[in-house]
């Protein structure tokens, strides 16, 4: 025992601690079990009571840091777009949900066409596009994520990302021209095409679903302000069938199926 002392101040043990040592040395070893026992019941009953406030304070901790990881996850703005069917606009409010997650909301305006549609010039210079029944408006209205891609290997400023949205689409169908004989056919010495201003009024609303699946990118390394691209295929379904030829020619389409390439102007939050 002695020689355990003199050991024990020389490693740096305190004299509390040698005498517990040499207590427990000294139990029959019938009790070393029992004792062991109480001593790993303590154990556990501090771990678990420490766990809470650890837990918490990681998590918390967490997302402070995931906050100051993405400072260019919310915002809001608008955009171009480029279809089959001609130019869109559209607006779009994203929300930061994790450092490299966000959730989106967007709607878009943009002309639903025909792959037939040709427009030609008459003698007389006017344009006219042959076999057209009526004009079609959509307007999809889609929530979604954008997940930012590479984030740990890509600098912000340049900001990869994968966009999937969904949601209802609407739709105005308005006439192409005044069908005075009902015949859903053009005839020159009988019906007169419409303008905008007069066909507009005319149209009628359906319903439909839309979706789009995407890849794009932000630049700039601004935390106020942001533009991008995308490029995506987006598909919007309605349920009653939009005639936008003459029946004879073609009949009523449901589907509209188009690749999209959209120029991102924004602000962040």
């Amino acid at each position: 025992m002695e020689e355990f002392l003199n050991k024990g101040n020389d490693t740096g043990f305190t004299l509390s601690d040698m005498m517990l040592c040499a207590a427990m040395t000294d139990l029959h070893a019938a009790h070393r079990p029992a004792v062991l026992l109480s001593l790993t019941a303590l154990c556990l009953a501090l771990c678990l009571g420490a766990a809470p406030s650890l837990a918490q304070t990681q998590t918390g901790d967490d997302t402070e840091e995931d906050s100051r990881e993405n400072p260019y996850g919310t915002g809001a703005g608008f955009y171009i777009l480029l279809t089959n069917n001609g130019f869109g606009m559209g607006a779009y409010y994203r929300r930061e949900l994790s450092a490299r997650v966000s959730f989106l909301a967007e709607t878009s305006l943009g002309a639903g066409k025909d792959e037939r549609e040709l427009k030609f010039l008459s003698r007389y210079g006017s344009g006219f596009i042959l076999n057209k029944r009526n004009y079609f408006l959509m307007l999809p209205v889609q929530l979604g994520i954008q997940r930012r891609l590479f984030s740990e290997n890509i600098e912000d400023n340049f900001r990869p990302y994968l966009h999937v949205s969904g949601g209802p689409a609407f739709g105005w169908e308005y006439p192409y021209f005044d069908d005075e004989n009902g015949n859903d056919r053009f005839d020159e010495n009988i019906d007169r095409r419409l303008d905008l201003f007069s066909a507009f009024p005319r149209g009628q609303l359906h319903f439909g679903l839309s979706g789009m699946v995407a890849f794009g990118a932000y630049f700039g390394f601004s935390q106020k302000v942001t533009q991008g691209v995308r490029l995506g295929y987006a598909i919007n379904y309605f349920f009653d069938g939009i005639q936008l030829l003459e029946p004879d020619i073609k009949d009523a389409q449901h589907l509209f199926l188009s690749p999209i390439i959209s120029i991102t102007f924004g602000k962040l939050f």
